[in-house]
């Protein structure tokens, strides 16, 4: 991973981006996080003016959370692991449908140091964003300890977030 305080810095541009983007297009973002623990909705609500583009967020780290709060279905869960495309992209549509969001984020992934008795490898990390019309996601396969990938997630769910909002 590059060194912290460039990816800090990175981090903040950013948000600075996606905030200037959704106020442009008048958009409205949540976000569903399992691995990051809310650290996205953390970084997209730092800036002052935040609600002008930003919802809410759930976080939903276990499975019966994702179930309970985002209707992910089970039998979805026990063909794919929670870390899964399946999964992440049922996580945003669950979003859009409870909350007043326009563009879903959704990640769940492995953060380290144990797998928790997944089959899938330490770092692997599926990420999601999604509006009514279409929808991208992308898996990461990251190296570093928990706090590394942690942030390197952050990163990535950002810089997805960005370029997705300027298709729209």
């Amino acid at each position: 991973m590059q060194n912290l305080k460039e990816t800090l810095n990175q981090i903040s541009s950013i948000t600075e981006k996606i905030k200037s983007i959704s106020e442009e297009k008048n958009l409205m973002i949540s976000t569903a996080e399992s691995c990051t623990g809310g650290e996205i909705a953390v970084n997209l609500t730092s800036l002052p003016g935040s609600s002008s583009f930003f919802d809410s967020s759930i976080i939903v780290y276990s499975n019966s959370s994702k179930i309970r709060l985002l209707s992910v279905s089970d039998k979805t869960i026990e063909k794919y692991g929670a870390v899964s495309e399946q999964v992440v992209l049922e996580m945003c549509s669950g979003l859009l449908t409870r909350t007043n969001c326009d563009v879903a984020v959704a990640v769940s992934g492995i953060m380290g140091p144990g797998a928790d008795g997944s089959e899938k490898d330490i770092g692997t990390v599926w990420l999601c964003i999604k509006d009514s019309n279409k929808h991208t996601s992308k898996i990461l396969n990251l190296k570093g300890n928990r706090q590394e990938n942690r942030l390197s997630t952050v990163h990535h769910a950002l810089r997805c977030l960005s370029d997705f909002l300027e298709t729209l």
